[in-house]
């Protein structure tokens, strides 16, 4: 408990003492934009190094502007939210957003996600309905078209039916008439001739 309380105690001075004490401004017109590594809790320091005094913590996430580094400490000069310039080592200095920032933009895209899934799951919950509806058309359609084959087929019949019984009436009278004009034949063939008168014979 003792430990805990210097530590805060600690903390707390230096970040009262070192924010009283930065005498430059910082110009945070220039510079790139860093974040701070997750699962982070590190400190600000006055100069490029950890024998330079503490202005202040910083927390895991946190955008920080990049002003310069130091290329003997690969500690990186940078300006925090509360518009504070100090340095940091750069193994705590991502080019990725925290994912803590990161969060509220994938909950969002999460949603768009869910709402377009949802609206494709009732698109093709239409597109199914359209399917059966069609399917129950084509069903309908096979089955009249069957009737009306059938209907033809037996119409076909009965016309070919009615040219075999017109053939066959045809005939049958073509062969009375033939066979009545033979007997006319013969009867008129056997038939006496009437004698000529001769009025010269007296």
């Amino acid at each position: 408990m003792r430990k805990r309380l210097v530590l805060f105690f600690i903390i707390v001075s230096t970040s009262l003492f070192g924010s009283l004490s930065m005498a430059q401004e910082p110009n945070d017109s220039e510079g790139d934009i860093r974040y701070i590594s997750d699962d982070l809790f590190t400190f600000l320091r006055s100069g490029p190094g950890d024998q330079y005094r503490f202005l202040g913590p910083i927390i895991a996430g946190t955008p920080v502007k990049v002003l310069q580094g130091d290329a003997n400490s690969n500690w990186i000069e940078i300006i925090d939210q509360q518009q504070r310039t100090g340095w940091v080592d750069s193994q705590f200095i991502s080019k990725t957003q925290s994912f803590r920032e990161r969060v509220p933009e994938l909950q969002q895209q999460l949603n768009e996600a869910n709402i377009t899934l949802q609206q494709q799951a009732t698109d093709n919950d239409l597109l199914n309905q359209r399917i059966i509806a069609l399917g129950s058309e084509n069903t309908a359609l096979n089955r009249k078209l069957t009737e009306v084959t059938e209907a033809n087929r037996k119409i076909k019949l009965e016309l070919e039916q009615h040219d075999q019984s017109a053939q066959i009436e045809w005939f049958t009278r073509g062969g009375i008439v033939a066979v009545i004009s033979l007997l006319l034949g013969i009867i008129l063939t056997y038939l006496p001739k009437k004698r000529r008168r001769n009025d010269n014979w007296m």
